[in-house]
């Protein structure tokens, strides 16, 4: 069985399937992973995020990932979601692991809004919020500044 890496992670389906197509086209072994089902039962997600995973052999990693690269630069990769530390593309969502029991425990956690779920980059463990929230504006001691109601 050959081992494959994750070279990009999308929302969507058509640009992930693209990137897939001009892989192969360039001889590489490229295939499609949607994950959407499996957020779907494991994890109670509604609304699938970084679910369309572009695989290619270990071995041709390095070389797909300068495609990639030169795709990205002439802007023919299309939205992929990336980390904002490293910038890397091997991203999960949520970031609970898929290989254990544990993973649908967090999912139900999170189904009834006890345990965030956060984007996780493979590359450099980062977590980050699918979804920004508001701060409030600060004063000088990093007290939140009164809201003034007319």
């Amino acid at each position: 069985m050959e081992q494959t890496l994750t070279l990009a992670t999308y929302n969507d389906a058509v640009p992930a399937e693209a990137l897939k197509d001009r892989l192969i086209e360039a001889g590489f072994h490229a295939d499609l992973q949607d994950d959407s089902g499996a957020q779907a039962i494991f994890f109670l997600s509604r609304h699938p995020r970084a679910h369309m995973h572009v695989h290619v052999r270990k071995e041709e990693f390095e070389r797909a990932s300068g495609l990639a690269r030169q795709l990205e630069t002439e802007g023919k990769l299309g939205p992929v979601v990336k980390c904002p530390q490293c910038g890397g593309s091997r991203i999960e969502y949520p970031q609970w692991s898929r290989h254990a029991l544990e993973g649908a425990l967090f999912g139900f956690l999170s189904a009834i809004h006890l345990w965030p779920r956060e984007y996780y980059c493979e590359d450099c463990q980062f977590t980050w919020p699918d979804k920004v929230q508001v701060q409030p504006e600060r004063d000088a001691l990093n007290w939140p500044r009164e809201s003034k109601v007319p």
